[in-house]
């Protein structure tokens, strides 16, 4: 089906994966396997359990695996079609013998994988670091609690390894068609509105590079088995945190944004986090269940003219801040370029919106109008896939253009546990959003020029 007849659909409940094509460029598979020498046999009649089982370099792996039976169940079921990521004994760090510190040091060849300032990579969730764990078990007396431990990794690393399996069998050709992918990880805590986890693919051709969450490197494609394929990555892949929490895994670029949002105390629109319960009783977790946000780079505040900045981190500006705020968050919606979960929305199919440079008609294109946390404004989306028209030799390159008030996003479509997180280098401005406005502009947009902000920012920040 042609996605200009899919694009009404959005506007009904539920979830909707759209056929996206690469992030960046498509990977040609086949005039790439001599000189890239990275790809498996493609025939196989083991099962995904069984090839990594008999394979050595995976054996650290297939010790956590064990650990859970419904884990071995799925990768060694014959009528499965999976795709596994799958972390060789290379990407799984080794204890460094101690040095009278109480500190454990894991270390991965010269890269350390503790904990740094802001960096969600907490070992104490990472599979490697739970490995090391199941390894240690080997030197423990057989006992109840010996059992109870291995009953509570087992639990836990179940969770992590679902959010290394697809649910349908992606070869390297096939897993580049989309930018986001649904796991097999759903949270039973309501993140997501019970939707399974994504996780995002990125690929390169020059160097030929495949990537997921952005910082996982595929080492090895396309190991066949009977019941899904393989796909070698250089460290395990760790579920998303929080919109709100991934932003400090890179201060540097949202610490203008991350302290905003807790200026105004608006945390709880984005953030999802963990109550323990009172008097050791169940915890639970809190805030939003589900949304998007476009978070503005640091970037983007400090291109905004020194007084306006200054206004805005005042007493003065709060309420001015916390409406631009609340203009960039989309409640109760996930959206990416190739997935969009509950949005009541408005979506049309655009034939003459153009890309500027040369390239072939879109393959797809859709507008939507999507609700913002601040009541009575919306932001307007666009999104436009196109096979470029670029002379370079090699196979054809595609890429995908995703604008919001006419302006270009980017990075994009990074999952989250909560929703979608994407990047924008300018402050949105909410002039002409207004419901009454949209009568007058549609999806047109305003130029965004904020030299004249004293004369209508104050006051707008003051009404209802």
């Amino acid at each position: 089906m042609r996605i200009h007849n899919l694009v009404p659909l959005l506007c009904v409940g539920g979830a909707y994966a759209l056929p996206t094509l690469p992030w960046l460029a498509q990977i040609p598979v086949e005039g790439l396997v001599r000189c890239w020498g990275m790809f498996a046999p493609l025939s196989e009649d083991r099962t995904v359990y069984q090839v990594l089982k008999d394979d050595e370099r995976y054996s650290r792996l297939v010790k956590a695996i064990n650990l859970s039976n419904r884990v071995i169940d799925l990768l060694d079921d014959p009528a499965a079609s999976i795709t596994f990521f799958a972390v060789p004994n290379t990407g799984i760090p080794h204890r460094q013998p101690s040095h009278g510190d109480d500190d454990d040091d894991y270390q991965l060849g010269s890269t350390s994988l503790a904990p740094k300032r802001g960096d969600e990579r907490d070992v104490a969730h990472d599979l490697g670091h739970l490995i090391l764990q199941v390894e240690e078990l080997d030197d423990i007396p057989e006992s109840r609690d010996k059992d109870h431990r291995k009953e509570a990794l087992g639990r836990i690393i179940r969770g992590i390894l679902a959010y290394h399996i697809l649910p349908e069998k992606l070869d390297s050709a096939a897993l580049v068609q989309n930018s986001t992918y649904a796991t097999n990880l759903t949270l039973k805590d309501g993140s997501m509105d019970y939707q399974p986890l994504r996780l995002s693919v990125q690929s390169t051709t020059v160097p030929p590079r495949l990537r997921i969450n952005t910082v996982v490197d595929v080492i090895r494609r396309d190991i066949e088995a009977s019941n899904g394929v393989i796909h070698s990555i250089n460290i395990p892949l760790l579920p998303p945190p929080s919109l709100f929490s991934e932003m400090f895994v890179v201060p540097e670029v949202f610490s203008y944004v991350t302290s905003a949002i807790q200026r105004v105390d608006l945390t709880g629109a984005i953030d999802r986090w963990w109550i323990p319960g009172k008097d050791g009783g169940h915890g639970s977790f809190v805030g939003a269940e589900i949304t998007t946000f476009f978070a503005p780079t640091s970037g983007a505040f400090q291109r905004l003219p020194n007084k306006l900045r200054l206004f805005l981190f005042s007493p003065f500006g709060a309420k001015a801040l916390k409406k631009l705020l609340e203009y960039h968050v989309v409640p109760q919606v996930v959206l990416h370029t190739d997935y969009v979960h509950d949005a009541a929305c408005y979506a049309a199919f655009d034939d003459d919106w153009k890309a500027s440079i040369p390239v072939d008609p879109p393959l797809y294109a859709y507008n939507l109008t999507l609700p913002t946390l601040l009541d009575n404004y919306s932001l307007d989306v666009q999104v436009a896939r196109y096979k470029a028209k670029i002379p370079l030799p090699g196979p054809a390159r595609y890429f995908t253009r995703f604008m919001v008030n006419g302006r270009d996003v980017g990075p994009y479509d990074i999952p989250a546990r909560n929703g979608a997180l994407h990047v924008i280098t300018n402050l949105l401005d909410p002039r002409g959003h207004h419901k009454e406005d949209h009568k007058h502009y549609g999806h047109e947009s305003i130029d965004v020029d904020w030299e004249d902000w004293e004369e209508w920012l104050p006051q707008w920040a003051m009404q209802d």
